[in-house]
């Protein structure tokens, strides 16, 4: 007991130094009845209030946002942070069920305290300094990136992230120099299975740096490729428990119309800071670009780095031959991500796509810290020879909040403008480019219930593509009465000899045309012969030849598809609606469907593969229908009957197995890690 009361006491003391941070640097929205004016602010709020409501239906895991977006299941917990909201949503729910913004404010705080204290325990490892490493805490929570991200922009997932950062490299660390230990296997996969689940950006980040860190120390040792091997399984562990999480994400982000953001390299480095204001800025604004909102590294950071790299070169050590062993693969690494933030030449043809998630490059301030942190406690060991001493360091604690004030936000008239009680009442969430649905434009084989589909992707400059491949699905067909595609050009002069355009359909030749110069129309019918010939297929493969080849222009004035549903085939989802209500997690829609209605549309957004919808017991497929700028399911029902529809969304089943799967092997584990070591103490032995 003496000894559990020991290690004890230096943990709450940390607890409780970097408690009282914490609360201090939230100090500027501690205001319990209104909102401050920033968007992000508002929608983590909207975000926690459907979270509650989420518990309330029976979710576990957090997948749908029950009423956001007209009601239709917006699965924003399924692509992003689901354990930010469910911390948020059960402390909203259990210990301020009238506030959300204690629920806010407590989940930052939480991620502070968790920062300042795993940071201080990361820095210790290397330095063996208490007094260095409680410093490099408090750098860590004083740098103008982590103090903006919350007080500047209300970033509740990145704040998040950022406090569990430490935690996740000091437990790679254990499990990097103990692979034997297995207990660390867990320690690394929960904590990297938390990063992945609150901020996706930030753990991309962190594992690149992580992984080429311990990269780096492997080929410096040849003996520790094991090790290195040992990470890498709690890190592939970690994505085993996040299966139900990451599947969805890597198998439809390119269909959802937050991808659009993370593609162009240009806008990566479009708010480059400046070199001068990333290393000594003068001034930092709230309400500028989003640029000036991040451009310090933090006069600490860049003061430790420059000891360090005259330490190094002046061949100077301290007396932890641990931090001497890592300075050189730490100051490279800082090195590294201060150019791919500023650089003085351009390298965007060279940057890994997966940057890009990044959207702006200052979001890798977020790797300096934690890198500049370790380096800030060298730095300070060398420069008092591991000698500070109580009072110097309460002066280093002050001097470094005294740095961090022009970090916190001026409460400018109008700072506070949103009443938390209207918007508890009516939650809006304010859509932009960041949006988790289905981006339809880009889409072919999605229908509404018009007459006519214009398939621009056939052509460019409105010019046919010959010899490319397009994508049309065989499902498309069925809603169909007489589908046919029609073609309207101009075959240009220099076109001289009979040339014969082939429509290829999956290698066989559909329907043939005999070009001649000049305007021509072309009607292909495509309901009987396209349903026997290829009913059997997944998909249509189309594409266009001509016979002898030739490399013609040929323009295209319309290209689109006819002869689809139009009223009263479609029972709209204006009147689906009234007959549907919500029964838990499941969306239940009973009426009496039309002897003559083929398709039926429903108050749910479209996502394939990741709704469960069943006709009267039994599981049919659905498909995308266009509405008001969004995909919601269609299905075809069963005509003149009544017909029961019950929609669960329950994301990749296969994923979900792999997750459930994973977590039952972690438990299995530290149930009999934790027997295991009762038993050994017993027989007085530890097997750790």
């Amino acid at each position: 007991m003496e000894a559990f009361f020991s290690k004890l006491k230096p943990s709450l003391f940390l607890f409780l130094f970097y408690a009282v941070l914490a609360t201090a640097f939230l100090s500027p929205l501690s205001t319990q009845h209104a909102m401050p004016a920033i968007v992000d602010y508002s929608n983590h709020i909207a975000s926690i209030i459907e979270a509650k409501k989420a518990f309330a239906e029976g979710q576990f895991p957090l997948r749908i946002a029950p009423t956001l977006l007209s009601g239709w299941r917006y699965p924003s917990f399924q692509f992003y942070s689901p354990t930010t909201y469910t911390l948020a949503g059960l402390i909203y729910q259990w210990f301020s069920p009238k506030n959300p913004i204690i629920a806010v404010n407590l989940t930052l705080w939480l991620g502070l305290v968790l920062g300042g204290f795993f940071m201080q325990r990361l820095a210790f490892w290397f330095v063996k300094s208490r007094t260095a490493a409680l410093l490099a805490g408090v750098v860590y929570l004083t740098a103008p990136y982590y103090l903006i991200v919350i007080n500047g922009l209300g970033n509740l997932c990145e704040t998040l992230a950022l406090g569990i950062v430490p935690a996740v490299l000091y437990y790679s660390l254990k499990r990097f120099l103990y692979p034997r230990q297995n207990k660390t296997l867990l320690q690394t996969s929960l904590a990297w299975y938390l990063l992945v689940t609150i901020h996706m950006i930030t753990f991309v980040y962190t594992a690149i740096f992580t992984f080429f860190l311990f990269f780096l120390i492997s080929c410096k040792n040849k003996h520790h490729w094991k090790n290195f091997i040992e990470l890498g399984i709690g890190m592939v562990f970690a994505c085993l428990l996040a299966m139900w999480y990451l599947a969805p994400i890597a198998l439809l982000q390119k269909y959802l119309i937050i991808h659009q953001t993370f593609v162009n390299p240009y806008q990566f480095q479009s708010f480059a800071p400046s070199l001068s204001n990333l290393l000594f800025p003068s001034h930092l604004s709230f309400q500028g670009t989003l640029g000036s909102n991040h451009v310090a590294i933090g006069l600490p950071i860049v003061m430790a780095a420059g000891i360090c790299i005259y330490a190094l070169f002046s061949q100077a050590r301290i007396s932890s031959l641990r931090a001497n062993y890592w300075l050189p693969y730490l100051l490279l690494l800082f090195f590294l991500i201060f150019m791919v933030i500023w650089s003085p030449f351009s390298f965007l043809g060279w940057i890994p796509h997966l940057f890009l998630i990044g959207q702006y490059c200052w979001r890798l301030l977020g790797q300096l810290l934690w890198v500049g942190a370790i380096l800030f406690a060298w730095a300070v060991c060398w420069l008092f020879k591991n000698k500070l001493d109580f009072k110097q360091t309460v002066i280093g604690v002050l001097l470094l909040i005294l740095t961090a004030s022009v970090t916190f936000p001026k409460l400018y008239d109008g700072f506070f403008t949103m009443n938390l009680d209207d918007f508890v009442k009516q939650p809006y969430f304010i859509f932009n480019p960041d949006a988790y649905t289905i981006e339809f434009n880009k889409q072919t084989g999605f229908i509404d219930h018009i007459d006519t589909l214009q398939l621009s992707s056939l052509m460019i400059n409105n010019t046919l593509q010959l010899n490319t491949i397009y994508v049309l699905t065989p499902s498309l067909m069925h809603y169909a009465k007489s589908p046919r595609l029609l073609m309207e050009g101009t075959v240009p002069a220099s076109l001289k000899a009979p040339v014969q355009l082939n429509m290829i359909v999956n290698d066989v030749t559909f329907a043939t045309y005999k070009l001649r110069p000049g305007k021509f129309q072309w009607e292909i019918p495509l309901n009987t012969a396209l349903h026997s010939t290829f009913k059997d297929s997944t998909v249509l493969k189309l594409q266009f030849k001509t016979n002898p080849s030739k490399s013609a222009a040929i323009t295209i004035n319309d290209l689109s598809l006819a002869g689809f549903l139009t009223e009263p085939d479609t029972f709209n989802v204006k009147k689906v609606q009234p007959f549907c209500h919500q029964d838990k997690i499941t969306t239940q829609c009973k009426l009496d469907v039309p002897l003559e209605t083929q398709l039926l549309e429903l108050p749910i957004l479209y996502y394939p593969k990741l709704l469960q919808i069943k006709l009267n017991g039994k599981i049919i497929p659905y498909q995308g229908i266009v509405y008001q700028n969004n995909l919601i399911v269609g299905i075809k029902p069963i005509a003149g009957q009544h017909n029961t529809i019950s929609i669960q969304f329950t994301g990749l089943m296969w994923a979900n197995s792999i997750s459930w799967l994973s977590w039952i092997l972690w438990i299995v584990l530290l149930i009999y890690m934790v027997f295991l070591n009762r038993y050994c103490k017993t027989k007085k032995f530890n097997l750790y």
